[in-house]
């Protein structure tokens, strides 16, 4: 795969090669270990130097991993997201209200009007950021920086933008503690664990993974439903056997369609043999976790939609090994809250072939760019 016309990186697409490379000793998730980016072959416009390059748990290993991780995950444990829910019922019930305001002979774009709502206003209120001009700012500059068709002077704006924002937060809640993971995080600071660069850029990194990941995740969920409706009405009557048949619509969806379409880069430490194949020491590596969930050694019929299948959970989206996502849980827990709740309320009917909708342009995100559909109150009788 070629990422420019001097650097190309290996392509992993097979679940088993990508489970041996996410946990094997030699690869490493720190880009000085990346020839060409240490040669100076990485053009400074290219779309995802600086999620790559940021100093944060996605670019750490050994040690420097765990500093990082560790005061993130205390704020993402099971237990922690569970309590949770109230409050993001609370805001489906809020976005859901506003949808049923509109014409129902109007077209609604379900991505930008209910899955870009719902995660940036969750990850914001965690972080403390009570300005709803603020958090549509930090949505709109995260999908600038992960697009890969953005003009280099609005990547630069939107790179500034996040990062002063962030800056301002940090400056702000140490005016003014909250109790919010940005006030907990500062006080990792404050105890020497990570230092203010390390406290903004994991900030930054957290803002896209909270937003985006979920943000795609519930766009592939609604377009898989549209697509199968007999599924949907498996989901909405209760599938056999399965005490909360949402669950696995939402696994189905992270296996069918990843909501991150790879995992970033992996670099060789040392010369790499896996299955036969040799990745040179200083090489690169991507992960496509969209990929793996059709890996057909693993998964039978894999480019149906089969929410229940066997082994369904199996797939990769949310990566494997030390690097797994911390917000994986999040994720779930606003998945399998929005999407009953939407289709309970409304009927969701396609407003043009929803499978011929151009996708997002990005090397990291998965999903349609967007959702028309009609809306219609659902008959509750």
């Amino acid at each position: 795969m070629a990422l420019s016309d001097q650097v190309a990186a290996w392509a992993v697409t097979r679940r088993e090669l990508a489970d041996t490379l996410l946990t094997h000793p030699d690869m490493r998730k720190n880009p000085r270990h990346w020839r060409a980016y240490m040669d100076g072959l990485i053009p400074s416009t290219w779309p995802l130097l600086q999620i790559i390059t940021a100093p944060t748990m996605l670019t750490a290993d050994g040690a420097d991993h765990t500093r990082l991780r560790q005061p993130i995950q205390k704020a993402f444990t099971p237990r922690r997201v569970e309590a949770l829910r109230p409050r993001i019922e609370e805001i489906v019930e809020g976005l859901l209200g506003k949808l049923a305001s509109g014409d129902p002979d109007e077209v609604v774009d379900l991505r930008q009007q209910f899955a870009f709502q719902l995660p940036v206003t969750v990850i914001c209120e965690l972080y403390g950021v009570d300005d709803a001009a603020v958090r549509h700012q930090l949505a709109h500059d995260s999908a600038l920086l992960l697009s890969s068709t953005t003009p280099p002077s609005e990547r630069e704006a939107a790179e500034k933008s996040i990062f002063g924002t962030m800056a301002q937060l940090v400056a702000a809640k140490r005016a003014q503690p909250g109790d919010d993971l940005t006030t907990a995080l500062i006080a990792e600071f404050d105890g020497d664990q990570i230092s203010e660069d390390e406290l903004i850029a994991s900030l930054f990194l957290m803002l896209i993974a909270g937003h985006e990941t979920t943000q795609n995740l519930l766009s592939n969920a609604i377009k898989d439903l549209c697509e199968n409706p007999e599924q949907l009405r498996l989901a909405m009557n209760g599938a056999a056997g399965e005490a909360d048949p949402w669950k696995g619509v939402v696994e189905e969806a992270l296996r069918l369609d990843a909501p991150a379409a790879t995992t970033m880069f992996l670099y060789a430490a040392y010369d790499v043999t896996v299955d036969g194949v040799t990745i040179p020491k200083g090489e690169a590596a991507l992960i496509y976790t969209a990929a793996i969930g059709r890996d057909d050694r693993v998964f039978d019929d894999p480019d149906a939609f089969l929410p229940g299948r066997p082994g369904g959970h199996q797939h990769r989206a949310f990566g494997h090994g030390a690097h797994h996502c911390l917000g994986a849980h999040l994720a779930r827990l606003e998945a399998q809250i929005a999407l009953p709740a939407l289709y309970n309320r409304f009927e969701v009917t396609p407003a043009e072939p929803l499978g011929s909708v151009k996708r997002v342009e990005s090397l990291s995100s998965n999903a349609p760019a967007r959702l028309p559909v009609y809306l219609s109150p659902r008959d509750r009788s």
